[in-house]
């Protein structure tokens, strides 16, 4: 290698397949993401979901998460672990449907989860491969944002105007193989369009 060159040779690794692409139609038209709470620089990959503005063109990323290990509910448990590379931010609040709290710190140094300290008891229970949405309100009873869509390119996160390529219906997909997990009102909300294999 020259010397003052640095090559990255670590390929990105990404799950292929997550749908039966021969099934996948593109909403028309590019469509200007919403890049608020995002890091610059990071990416988002192919199927996050979205919530798309059809009559606007605008598109914003839907935030869930999936807890990796059984959260019980107490005056000391403060920290939830949810899968790597989550859209979570401090501030956000997050929910079940029936309970809810803010995010007070998320610490992503463990190479195998990520920590989210909350700043009060979510006040249940939640098991194992639950996905828990951004919530409108601490509460935790309604999702900020209910996905329509799904992304259809791997996208860099940039200063500025980002467009992005969306799907408006997909088939056959397998959730285990998405990086992005759907909540259950996300899946809801697409019936007809995207078919879940579940």
């Amino acid at each position: 290698m020259s010397a003052g060159f640095k090559y990255d040779l670590t390929p990105v690794v990404e799950q292929e397949e997550r749908y039966d692409v021969q099934t996948g139609i593109r909403r028309r038209g590019p469509y200007k993401l919403d890049t608020t709470n995002l890091v610059v620089g990071s990416f988002l990959p192919s199927f996050t979901p979205i919530r798309a503005n059809l009559k606007n063109k605008f598109a914003r990323a839907v935030i869930n998460v999936e807890v990796v290990e059984a959260y019980t509910t107490g005056e000391e448990a403060l920290s939830i672990k949810v899968a790597k590379n989550s859209l979570a931010y401090v501030g956000m609040f997050i929910g079940s449907g029936t309970k809810g709290a803010e995010v007070a710190a998320v610490d992503k140094s463990n190479a195998n989860y990520d920590v989210l300290t909350i700043k009060a008891a979510f006040g249940e229970d939640i098991a194992k491969d639950a996905v828990l949405f951004e919530a409108k309100a601490v509460d935790g009873l309604e999702p900020k944002n209910v996905a329509n869509s799904a992304l259809y390119n791997k996208t860099k996160v940039e200063d500025g105007i980002v467009l992005v390529s969306l799907l408006r219906t997909a088939a056959e997909i397998e959730p285990s193989k998405l990086v992005m997990p759907f909540s259950e009102k996300d899946k809801a909300n697409m019936k007809g369009w995207f078919e879940f294999n579940e």
